[in-house]
């Protein structure tokens, strides 16, 4: 705790000094860059005149001559509003109104201009917008991640955690509004199972992220999706080149060290990212079971601590070609991975009635982890000749490669903690070789001009699975490792999934349309299990409509009312007959005969936008027909399973709620929250003990702009999480960070301290027909994390001979 606290003075007397710094640039002007591009093929344009004209008074402007790469920079800008103006020969005039240059905000990067020829007399006109950290738009919530404080050093799960509606439960699933999302980063979907979906977003530096894409209300080809869809989009940089190194610590036990580097020029990008972090979590938890016989009770409590060490490297290279006006391709390769070393100790004890201690036992795990996860993706868009009309295709390719050898040791104790004389030694080597393909089609084509547009699409995912499990146990007095068949198995799953999808948009009025469509789909499972026989064959038709309207005045009023029908897939955790006994006394296995379930999903957002405030509000009812869910059943011998099973279904009554509001120039805060009500039917709660009960979830985050290289972000997170037998709470969890920018730009430091007040809990309870059960787990979270990131390549606007008049004064 003392050195939080001294992070904290330390902190608070940083941003007292450079605020004080900041106030003393009485002389500090305004800096407008940016960087002019054709806007058919990318190329930067040279020689191209640029003007900053005073908005109010004419005489007040000053012009420069863009450089070679298209770059230029207009210095020594009073304060005020001002009008851009880009012109070229054989181009149209660019005008750019509304750059507001204050103290707090006097330095502007415009990115990429991009000009069209000329076919026309008239110059385009733009109103330019200061992009906030959270912005909102026709279903679609865009955290811009570069804008926070908390992007530098942090991992893509992190700053997941901070985005509007988002969070993530304790299985590392991420989820929107409380339901599981489909993930995409640039546009592309990740066919990843969890643990690699995981790993990935772990790995993968919040440096290289521009913003986060949330969509409550996602295009026809993800509409099914039942929580929605979000898309990380990663930073593409400008035309030349751009090399970043970034570094972080933390004293949790925590680094990485990543390097980003970037190259464009004409039809060509190259984006390029390698790393390695490494993080140390250290946790403890503690359950109470009460079983309840028909003659007895009895306790059963645990005591556990444990020590999880992860090593995870990463790479991604991703190339676009612009071949023409109407093709573009795109290839990324990636690769990420995790290098574990696990260890966990838990003490066992049961106790009667009446007291007495009479079972008693001490059981340590240790695990080597060792996972690779490599994919391809390669897209083609084709824009035809129809202004709207567009073919992309999408193929894809994904391998997993995870070993995990597993050692046990079990010493049973007298009642008085001396050792009885009897011990267990156990080790498992689980091996897995999984590999996806996937291909997509979408096409839109508008139709009677604006009025109509269609969409059809396809999809395609073949994922086959191998799975063997070898368990030895130490055979006494020998002591040696013999191999037990009943307890080893060898799996190899199949899932097979194709759909076709039509949807057609009808643009009613301004503003105003309607989409509906349907999606179809076959999906075809199968197990082929080396030690049994049996027909674990499944195949099933999914049709999926989707319809929704959207309303939008000018006064940036809008309402969504939409509707889906979705379908939940078992994958091969919830399938995998194979029985897990890393836990003695809790034998988990999946269920081969598991059934998909569906949900027709209704929703109603309104939303209101303004220049300082926005506010949503959403209320849904879903209807959860034969859902699954893990299910706890305490046996005679003091022993629980736990497996999936269909249930009779569900009802959820959902309401949520997220905005933003801009308290003064400088600072701005956002909110998002959420509730849910689970329903269960009357037979459930009789006969399963199944209770109804609520998810809550919220999001709290605010960001403080002392200068334009000086800035702050806060972010706090609580959430709770039923099932059918109980709930899941989690602890308040909170994230203050400070970003400062020095030697113009190009060295940004930040600092970050990640729950300062108490390391993050999770309190589960859980009711069984025969037991119930409470406990409690605790991880190591704590942390202040230091981090630096250094433009490698130097601006090449310093090398820029520009030529500067100036008008006026």
């Amino acid at each position: 705790m003392k050195q939080v606290v001294w992070a904290f003075i330390s902190l608070f007397w940083c941003i007292q000094c450079m605020g004080q710094d900041a106030g003393k640039r009485p002389t500090v002007t305004g800096v407008i860059t940016g960087q002019v591009l054709d806007a058919d093929n990318g190329k930067a344009l040279a020689a191209a005149t640029v003007t900053a004209k005073l908005m109010g008074d004419t005489m007040a402007a000053q012009s420069v001559v863009s450089a070679k790469n298209g770059d230029f920079v207009l210095e020594g800008l009073a304060f005020g509003y001002y009008r851009l103006q880009i012109e070229m020969s054989g181009y149209n005039k660019l005008q750019i109104d509304s750059i507001y240059l204050r103290p707090e905000r006097y330095d502007f990067n415009l990115n990429d201009i991009k000009l069209h020829k000329k076919n026309t007399e008239m110059a385009e006109v733009l109103i330019y917008a200061e992009k906030p950290l959270i912005e909102n738009k026709d279903g679609k919530i865009t955290f811009n991640v570069g804008e926070s404080a908390l992007s530098s050093g942090a991992s893509a799960t992190e700053l997941l955690k901070q985005a509007p509606l988002v969070n993530v439960d304790n299985d590392g699933k991420v989820l929107l509004r409380g339901k599981e999302t489909k993930i995409l980063i640039d546009d592309k979907p990740v066919e990843l199972n969890a643990k690699q979906l995981q790993d990935l977003l772990e790995s993968m530096s919040g440096s290289t992220i521009e913003k986060i894409e949330v969509m409550t209300t996602p295009p026809p080809q993800y509409a099914n999706e039942r929580g929605g869809v979000i898309n990380i989009v990663t930073k593409k940089g400008k035309v030349g080149k751009t090399a970043r190194l970034n570094l972080s610590y933390g004293t949790r036990g925590e680094a990485s060290v990543s390097m980003n580097f970037g190259y464009r020029k004409n039809k060509w990008a190259i984006n390029a990212s390698a790393g390695f972090g490494y993080s140390r979590f250290n946790g403890n938890s503690e359950s109470i079971r009460q079983n309840i016989y028909t003659d007895s009770v009895n306790y059963f409590n645990t005591n556990g601590q444990s020590d999880n060490l992860n090593n995870r490297p990463n790479a991604r290279v991703a190339v676009d070609y612009d071949a023409s006006k109407r093709n573009s391709y795109n290839i990324t390769l990636q690769a990420n991975g995790n290098l574990a070393d696990n260890s966990s100790g838990t003490a066992y004890s049961t106790i009667g009635n009446l007291g007495q201690l009479y079972r008693l036992s001490n059981r340590t795990v240790a695990s080597d982890v060792a996972n690779f996860s490599p994919s391809a993706n390669a897209t083609w868009t084709h824009k035809f000749a129809k202004a709207g009309e567009q073919l992309k295709i999408i193929a894809g390719y994904n391998h997993n490669n995870n070993h995990n050898d597993r050692d046990f040791y079990q010493q049973f104790l007298n009642p008085d903690y001396t050792p009885s004389g009897v011990d267990s030694t156990q080790q498992q080597q689980i091996r897995i070789a999984a590999h996806t393909l996937s291909l997509r089609t979408n096409y839109d084509r508008p139709m009677k001009g604006t009025k109509y547009l269609l969409n059809l699409g396809t999809n395609i995912s073949r994922l086959v699975s191998h799975n063997t499990l070898g368990t030895y146990f130490m055979k006494k007095p020998e002591n040696v490792l013999q191999p037990n068949a009943l307890l080893s198995n060898d799996i190899v799953f199949h899932q097979n999934i194709y759909g076709m999808r039509a949807a057609l948009r009808y643009n009613i009025s301004e503003g105003f349309h309607i989409n509906a469509g349907v999606l179809g789909e076959w999906t075809a499972t199968d197990f082929e299990l080396a030690q049994a026989t049996g027909d674990y064959t499944n195949g099933y038709i999914a049709w999926l409509p989707f319809a929704t309207m959207i309303k939008k005045w000018p006064n940036d009023f809008s309402i969504t009312v939409s509707y889906k029908r979705t379908v939940q897939r078992p994958g091969i955790n919830e399938l995998n007959p194979g029985v897990d006994y890393t836990d003695p006394y809790n034998i988990r296995f999946g269920n081969p005969f598991l059934l998909p379930y569906y949900a027709d999903n209704f929703d109603l957002i309104v939303g209101r936008w303004t220049k300082g405030w926005n506010i949503n509000a959403s209320v849904g009812y879903n209807a959860l027909q034969d859902i699954y869910s893990t299910i706890r059943n305490l046996q005679a011998d003091g022993k629980t399973t736990i497996t999936w099973q269909n249930i009779s279904g569900r009802r959820e009554y959902e309401a949520s709620t997220w905005g933003g509001i801009t308290l003064n120039k400088k600072s701005k805060l956002n909110l998002s929250l959420g509730y849910t009500y689970n329903v269960y039917s009357a037979y459930d709660r009789a006969v399963n003990r199944f209770r109804n009960g609520g998810s809550f979830f919220s999001t709290l985050n605010g960001n403080y702009q002392f200068s334009d290289l000086l800035g702050s972000n806060a972010s706090l997170t609580f959430n709770r999480f039923a099932n059918p037998q109980g709930t899941v709470r989690s602890t308040l969890s909170m994230n203050v960070g400070i970003q400062q920018k020095l030697l113009k730009k190009r060295l940004t430091l930040s600092l970050n301290i990640i729950d300062p007040f108490r390391q993050q809990q999770n309190r589960n309870s859980t009711y069984g027909t025969n037991f119930y059960l409470q406990s409690v787990s605790a991880t190591q979270t704590r942390n202040i994390r230091i981090g630096l990131g250094y433009n490698l390549v130097k601006p090449p606007v310093a090398k820029a001979k520009a030529v500067v008049k100036k008008v006026g004064k």
